[in-house]
């Protein structure tokens, strides 16, 4: 059996750490000489140090002016549903998110009903996350959702409108296979630039995309003061981290975008005037018909899609042999595991060392 461990900043409160890794807390008080022992709650219901010391205080309180009702399990009942908090949520931050961002938020506001916060337990997101699984979404896509849930708990906490524990701390997400990534091969790479020579500016959109490995609202937003022929460099903005980096300018590029930077007369005219939407509409069909045949619909480890031109970037230049620090960089990744994936590809990744052991 667990011991009762003593606050160090609280007089008179107490907790067991259990075995599942909860934590249940209990006040101790004397009242008329007598030791009283109540149990308020476990952490897990939102229960925490601070709040047992006030419920002690009520108690001895109310105990001094004769009110001697029995302090019962406190349970953090909040009156704000889940489906309020998201509505609290993209009110609050409709000046800084997007469009996009704020529809997918509303799209889980209905996610648990009219469940208050408090009555969201781990098994119930467990159980949505199954549900999602069975569904056949793919583990990224779960993901998406189990941390859009939790920015909602995060955000009711710091907002105080909500003053239990974030369920989805418990909540194990499903691990991503990122172990094997498909690129386009030198050939492929031709085929495709060949297929799309009626269309300049959907060639100019891949040239970039395999120049500078950014991804597509990276490329769509380039600019003609972005450019500078010169040096050869592009400067590049990552919207996901909200900072800026550099690419540079291939051969093959090089000629496409001079005449398009020529053309061009205002430094913030876009060099790809075309939104997302119009991009994924004519290049995704054709990347279709070229390499997708046969394929099933959900096999995103095989299918060629637009991101595949970043892949297919980062991989060319392992293959080359560039160091997995200079990729990182010209990927802008934070972190040298994203990019560890492609050193697999690497001319020294080991084999001809390997090859000429024990000769």
């Amino acid at each position: 059996m667990s011991k009762m461990i003593n606050s160090k900043k609280f007089t008179g409160v107490f907790y067991k750490e259990l075995i599942n890794g909860d934590k249940s807390f209990y006040i101790v008080y004397k009242i008329a000489g007598k030791t009283q022992k109540v149990f308020i709650g476990k952490a897990s219901e939102g229960i925490n140090e601070p709040f047992c010391h006030q419920k002690r205080n009520e108690a001895i309180n109310k105990a001094r002016f004769g009110d001697n009702t029995p302090i019962i399990k406190y349970k953090n009942k909040s009156r704000l549903s889940f489906k309020e908090a998201v509505n609290s949520y993209v009110e609050a931050k409709k000046g800084s998110n997007s469009a996009k961002v704020t529809l997918a938020y509303m799209a889980i506001k209905d996610i648990f009903s009219n469940s208050s916060l408090d009555e969201i337990t781990p098994a119930e997101i467990n159980g949505f996350k199954n549900r999602l699984l069975a569904d056949n979404k793919s583990p990224k896509t779960v993901n998406t959702y189990l941390q859009r849930i939790n920015t909602i708990f995060n955000y009711a906490i710091d907002t105080e409108a909500y003053k239990g524990v974030n369920p989805c701390k418990k909540v194990d997400k499903p691990k991503i296979d990122n172990n094997r990534e498909r690129y386009l091969s030198d050939d492929e790479v031709k085929t495709i630039k060949d297929s799309m020579r009626d269309n300049p500016m959907l060639l100019l959109f891949v040239e970039l995309s395999l120049s500078t490995g950014g991804r597509l609202e990276t490329i769509i937003t380039i600019s003609k003061k972005d450019i500078n022929l010169n040096t050869r460099t592009v400067q590049l903005k990552n919207h996901k981290s909200k900072n800026s980096y550099h690419g540079f300018i291939s051969n093959s590029l090089l000629p496409l975008l001079t005449k398009r930077y020529q053309n061009l007369k205002n430094p913030n005219d876009i060099i790809i005037p075309l939104n997302s939407r119009t991009i994924q509409r004519q290049l995704q069909p054709l990347l279709n018909k070229l390499f997708n045949q046969g394929l099933d619909s959900k096999d995103a480890k095989n299918r060629v899609v637009i991101h595949t031109l970043r892949h297919t970037f980062a991989s060319h230049l392992a293959i080359k042999g560039t160091p997995i620090f200079t990729i990182m960089k010209l990927l802008d990744h934070k972190n040298i595991d994203e990019t560890l994936r492609y050193a697999k590809l690497s001319p020294d990744n080991g084999l001809e060392a390997v090859k000429e052991l024990w000769r």
